[in-house]
Order: C-alpha cells, then structure tokens, then sequence
C-alpha cells in the first residue's frame, strides 16, 4: 500500500532521507529551492566525471545538528556522501550516503544528523554530464546536556527520554518476528498535539517502527539500517484512530517506544 507522509517532522535524528514540500522558500534561485538560511555549493556537473572528489570540509567547534538539502536538474543518480570525524547520532558509521535523481523547485532529498565536535566533509561521484547539483548545508550548535543525552541512547542506554516523555512499550528484539506488528494504539477524541521519541539498539536485522492513521503516515521513523535514533517528532493530530506498528526480523537488542500528550 502506497503512503505518504503529510506531517511535519520537528526533530528526528536521522536519519533516513525524505522527500519533503520546502516551506519559506528562496524565490530568486531559479531551478533550485533552498531556503536562504543555508549554504549553499552548487557543482557543474558538466566540467568533467567525478568519483569521490572531495567538494568541502567543514569544522564543528562544538556538538552540532547539520542539516542538508540536495538538488539536482541532471538526469540519472549521483552519489553525495558525508564522512564524520566524530560519530553521527544514530547512526552505524561515521558517514551517510545519498543517491540523488533529478530533484528541481519544491522537491529535495533532505536529512539532519547529530554530530560530535570535529569536521566532517562532503564528497561527489557523478559522469559527467549536462546539469547541476547543488548541496546546502546548515549547522547549529546542540546543547552540551541534550548532546550527552542523545550520545547515551546511541552507545544503547535507551532508556532516556525527553523531559514531558512517558514509556509506552519496550521490548528486547532478539528471536522476535513481526510483519507491522501494531505494539500500541492512540485514540484521541478531538486534535491534539503529541510528541514521539524511538530508540533502537539494533545493529543486524532488520528493525522498523511506523506511525500510521487516516491521511497521518511516518514510515521507519527508527531502521536499523539507517537511523536507530527518532527524537522528539511533535506533530497536531485529528481526533481518530493511530497505531505504531513494528517490523523486525533477525534482529538484536531493544527498542523503546515514548509519548507526549
């Protein structure tokens, strides 16, 4: 079944790549949409083939969220990856990999990381060939106690929610099988604000936690694969019916599951 999401994520530690309807756009730019509060590097991609050329480093001073948006006019994939000096929260390793289509005016591929104080730097495979990507990047400086917070739930002490987050499901994933298995069921009689935070320790397997209700859809808000770490997604919803739902199979450690009404 086809989902979509139709929602705003606040903050989820990511990472898994979205593509998402950009809000307060940069109008002036032409073919490429990103909004004025990033940098921006724009590459021709017709100056020659490029295979892991190192496009820019930057330092972090400090704990920092890096947000990245990506676009492209080209045809075909190209490869941007993102290699971390110091661990990206959530993730297995210390680097993020994008494969990017054509994505023009209100589309992008866009994700945001939790990483430690160091540099990281961003690199392109591409053929050459007639087009532009462009990469823009942000960075801002996370609190030292919300940093510390989150850098425990990624060495596997999950149990550290949020200020205002109450556990509603914890499980330990080794010898479990599901197929969208619903671990927990949220009704609400008129709209509400609520908060969510996922956690998972899972390093083999496969892990993933969905969020569904009428025309509300967030698909693997934790996967072991590419984020183990959804903090604090706060979203309005309609009265009805929500139900999280859990897939996992040949998997190891634990997940946690908390709310915020």
């Amino acid at each position: 079944m086809k989902k979509s999401v139709f929602a705003i994520l606040r903050l989820c530690v990511i990472v898994g790549v979205l593509l998402v309807a950009l809000d307060a756009l940069d109008k002036s730019k032409g073919k490429f949409n990103l909004p004025s509060r990033f940098e921006k590097v724009i590459v021709d991609l017709s100056e020659k083939a490029r295979n892991n050329e190192l496009l820019f480093t930057n330092a972090l001073d400090v704990p920092s969220k890096v947000e990245f948006m990506l676009q492209s006019d080209a045809e075909g994939e190209k490869e941007v990856k993102i290699v971390s000096e110091a661990e990206i929260l959530g993730l297995k390793s210390r680097e993020a990999n994008f494969k990017v289509g054509k994505f023009t005016g209100n589309s992008s591929i866009s994700a945001a990381f939790i990483m430690g104080k160091g540099s990281y730097s961003v690199y392109l495979t591409s053929e050459k060939k007639s087009g532009e990507i462009a990469i823009g990047h942000q960075e801002s400086a996370v609190e030292i106690s919300e940093f510390e917070r989150l850098l425990k739930i990624h060495k596997g002490d999950l149990n550290n929610p949020p200020k205002g987050y109450v556990e509603i499901y914890s499980t330990d994933l080794a010898g479990r099988s599901s197929n969208e298995e619903v671990i927990y069921t949220l009704q609400l009689d008129k709209n509400k604000e609520i908060g969510l935070s996922v956690y998972t320790s899972a390093k083999q397997g496969i892990v993933s936690v969905d969020f569904s209700g009428e025309n509300v859809h967030y698909i693997g808000l934790v996967h072991s694969e590419h984020n183990r770490i959804c903090d604090q997604l706060q979203t309005t919803l309609p009265a009805g019916e929500y139900q999280i739902k859990l897939t996992c199979e040949n998997a190891d450690g634990q997940l946690y599951v908390f709310l915020k009404e």
